[in-house]
């Protein structure tokens, strides 16, 4: 996040100070409950807090993240390509965060489970889209919510059409899908279709009109394969033989250009991140009607913001009767609001609840240690060397 207010660390010692009991709204079990915090500063304009509160046996830890410093948020997969795990630890040493917590759901497949987007490069689009929580660019912006996911194309004879599906699974009736070099073999273009294999040249930029970024890239080979087309670093479109679809892609002539643009529905977006359900929205409680185990009191991951920008990275420990019992997501929802936040949404949990500050996991995780996870949300010390 770029510097646009100047506040120091001791001022975020006292936006925490409604934590205490005594300051404690009225309403709710978290709420009510009766909380002792302890924080301490991590790097100018970040702070980690831990909570303990008796009724309900809590351990909570939250990362806020002001914006008055030179931090900047940031997501990573686990590794280059997809299917991909790897500890949060890892992830954020990779990256270089100084600061992280565990991502999207999806662990088990190797992927995340909702749509995604890392540096610009859309990594899929899904057909559960869930909800999101993305940032602008200049960080200045921030977005909860459903996306409004759209891939279009346009071809040399300015014709647009769209592209249904981005590394997320084959291509249905009447659907042309994508399938670029981070899909990996988690999804890899389908043998036995239509495709055309396009090469990217020149930089990723902001959509000339609209919300989106647009690539250009060259039409290298077209044609209808019995094995799978090798994207050779670029990305492949593919439909059903004998569909007008594959017709379309077969009419695109080799060394022609051809642009792809995607949006998620908000400006300037680089980087999002998925889950599900979305936990508050203008500062009130809406995840609704919660059944099943889900919904009951498990270890908890999850992100929001205040009305004054800050980022809220939270974790509650869970599944340890002496130590932590775990959250319900309503009960969530209310620690949120209860840290301030207006906006807030719910990531991974279980055993993959994980926070690390400093190369080092400061909350107890249920499994007895980390678990490989496919996403992380970073916190960077400085600005993302990796971001157009």
């Amino acid at each position: 996040m770029k510097p646009n207010l100047r506040r120091s660390a001791a001022v975020l010692v006292v936006l925490l100070l409604p934590l205490t009991l005594s300051e404690a709204p009225a309403g709710g079990r978290a709420a009510g409950a009766s909380w002792t915090s302890k924080t301490r500063r991590i790097a100018p304009g970040l702070a980690l807090t831990k909570i303990v509160a008796k009724k309900p046996r809590w351990r909570i830890f939250v990362l806020t993240a002001d914006p008055s410093a030179r931090l900047t948020l940031d997501v990573a997969l686990a590794g280059a390509e997809m299917p991909a795990r790897a500890r949060t630890s890892v992830i954020a040493e990779r990256q270089g965060a100084i600061a992280a917590v565990n991502g999207d759901f999806g662990s088990s497949f190797g992927g995340p489970a909702h749509p995604f987007a890392q540096d610009g490069d859309l990594v899929r689009t899904s057909a559960d889209a869930g909800a999101l929580f993305a940032w602008s660019e200049d960080e200045q912006n921030t977005f909860f919510g459903r996306p409004a996911q759209l891939v279009t194309a346009v071809d040399a004879a300015g014709m647009s059409w769209t592209i249904d599906r981005w590394n997320d699974g084959t291509p249905g009736v009447g659907e042309i899908a994508a399938y670029s070099p981070v899909g990996g073999t988690l999804a890899a273009p389908p043998a036995g279709s239509c495709s055309v294999r396009l090469i990217p040249f020149g930089t990723l930029a902001p959509a000339s009109a609209g919300t989106g970024l647009t690539q250009t890239y060259t039409v290298e080979q077209a044609g209808c394969f019995e094995s799978s087309l090798e994207r050779n670093g670029g990305v492949v479109l593919s439909a059903i033989p004998g569909s007008d679809e594959a017709n379309r892609l077969l009419a695109l002539a080799p060394g022609t250009s051809f642009t792809i643009t995607w949006t998620f529905g908000w400006a300037n977006v680089y980087d999002a991140i998925g889950g599900v359900p979305l936990l508050v929205a203008e500062g009130q409680d809406v995840v609704g009607d919660c059944v099943g185990s889900v919904c009951r009191r498990n270890p908890r991951t999850g992100v929001g913001m205040t009305q004054d920008g800050k980022v809220l990275l939270v974790v509650v420990d869970g599944r340890q009767h002496k130590w932590s019992v775990g959250a319900t997501m309503h009960e969530f929802a209310e620690i949120f609001m209860r840290l301030g936040a207006t906006s807030a949404l719910n990531l991974d949990g279980g055993g993959s609840t994980t926070m690390v500050v400093r190369g080092n996991v400061v909350n107890r995780v249920s499994d007895g240690g980390e678990r490989s996870v496919s996403t992380a949300l970073l916190v960077l010390p400085g600005p993302d060397p990796d971001e157009p």
